[in-house]
């Protein structure tokens, strides 16, 4: 796993990069962070924090931001608790998520540290984040990222005649342990429901929750939805080499229609329905097979209806009204023709 990252957001679009040097010379950024690495780091042959902490212990980790610009710049910084966003990929960009329910620790609360850090030009600056672990004895990880990113960026870019804002930010991977005992794997559904996307798609979520402090790798599912009570499958998915954040859940979608093609049409009848979720993790050493009942309401077609409206009578409509307008026209003809006789 990799967590020194440079991520460059252009509108509402994210790239991660993982070799950061290379990111940084071919956008023309001026600034970088570099980790210092402390002594209790569990591999030392990485690029991010690692550490082996004890409870109620105190600890100091520093970095460095190196502004390689002209004019003296200030940087954002925030550590983020990992969550795990709907296509199945750790990310650490945003700060005070609502948690899980189960969560006992929050990286985010163990931590103080500057939020914003003047650079002057053509220099560095050391940062200290203070680390403070909990009284009690835990197993587990607490995974998280430093978040450093300049504020005030103005990078323009014209594709297609749109004008598009570029922001990069750096994020410096923070994973603390006070042991390397192995905790128990555990996956739950909680909940199934349909819904829409911004981009007029229909689907069918469920939620799922890894509700203990590890992370799940290499996770893949195949997903399948019957009417309640059958064996018919009426939508299916299956995805592969995702990833599940400690203590943190994502909703896996599984499409009802599709955005162009023969399925733009596809609805889901009012009705109760089943999903089965099989969920490998970890190279198939894990193992669940969920299941969890659900159900669509008429009041739910309605609203997807009047959001989505369901186009597939459109064409016999067009073509009964020009059969009604050739019959007309023929009627017309008709009656003309036998004015003259």
């Amino acid at each position: 796993m990799f967590f020194l990252l440079l991520i460059g957001l252009v509108g509402c679009f994210s790239l991660n990069d993982f070799n950061v040097q290379a990111a940084a010379a071919n956008n023309n950024i001026k600034y970088s962070v570099s980790p210092e690495l402390s002594s209790n780091q569990i591999d030392k042959n990485i690029s991010y924090y690692d550490l082996k902490m004890a409870p109620n212990q105190k600890e100091t980790i520093k970095f460095k931001i190196n502004n390689g610009d002209a004019i003296a710049h200030t940087y954002k910084v925030s550590v983020n608790r990992a969550t795990t966003d709907d296509n199945g990929v750790i990310t650490y960009n945003a700060h005070d998520v609502k948690p899980d329910e189960g969560l006992k620790y929050n990286i985010e609360n163990l931590v103080s540290y500057p939020k914003e850090v003047s650079v002057n030009p053509n220099s560095s600056k050391e940062v200290s984040v203070d680390i403070k672990m909990p009284n009690d004895n835990f197993s587990g990880e607490l995974l998280g990222g430093i978040f450093v990113e300049e504020n005030n960026q103005v990078s323009k870019k014209m594709v297609k005649g749109v004008s598009l804002k570029n922001k990069y930010n750096y994020v410096l991977g923070l994973q603390l342990q006070e042991n390397t005992n192995n905790v128990k794997p555990d996956l739950k559904l909680v909940n199934v429901y349909q819904t829409t996307t911004n981009s007029n798609q229909i689907q069918v979520d469920g939620e799922l929750d890894n509700d203990v402090p590890r992370l799940e790798k290499k996770v893949s599912v195949a997903a399948k939805i019957t009417p309640k009570n059958s064996q018919k499958v009426v939508l299916s998915s299956s995805r592969q080499n995702m990833s599940m954040a400690p203590d943190s859940d994502f909703d896996y979608p599984i499409n009802v229609n599709s955005e162009l093609g023969t399925n733009k049409n596809k609805r889901l009848k009012p009705g109760a329905y089943t999903m089965y979720l099989n969920v490998k993790a970890n190279n198939g050493q894990n193992l669940w097979r969920l299941q969890k009942n659900f159900t669509i309401s008429s009041k739910q077609t309605a609203k997807i209806a009047k959001k989505i409206p369901n186009r597939s009578k459109d064409i016999w409509i067009i073509l009964g009204s020009i059969l009604f307008l050739v019959v007309l026209a023929g009627a017309v003809i008709g009656y003309y023709r036998k004015k003259r006789i």
